[in-house]
């Protein structure tokens, strides 16, 4: 967009097609939506399962002397995070801030309508 300023309704919309890029629609289950993790293989997905499954038995065994069981306790975590970073919706985000920007901007009598 020109000036990076959303003008109308339209343009909103249109903006929008390419800003919701985190959320994917259920093809089998209205109203709800799935979130893809990005992977380089079915080996990689398994050991971001695995750092899952160890960051939650770190967890729940936190006080208990369970805990040396699990194995490289700090790669687990610093997995899982970093795939959480990835699916974090910026695009989204991006079009929240000027969705945001519009409803300040709107004169005091629309917004009593």
């Amino acid at each position: 967009m020109e000036n990076d300023k959303i003008k109308s309704i339209e343009e909103l919309k249109d903006f929008a097609k390419n800003s919701f890029q985190v959320l994917k629609p259920c093809k089998n289950r209205k109203g709800k939506a799935t979130v893809e993790i990005p992977v380089n293989s079915y080996a990689e997905l398994s050991y971001f399962l695995i750092d899952v499954i160890k960051v939650s038995v770190v967890a729940l065994e936190a006080d208990s002397e369970g805990v040396g069981t699990v194995r490289n306790v700090p790669n687990a975590v610093s997995g899982v995070l970093e795939k959480l970073i990835e699916i974090i919706p910026f695009e989204e985000m991006d079009l929240l801030d000027k969705i945001h920007q519009m409803i300040l901007e709107v004169p005091e009598e629309e917004k009593k309508d």
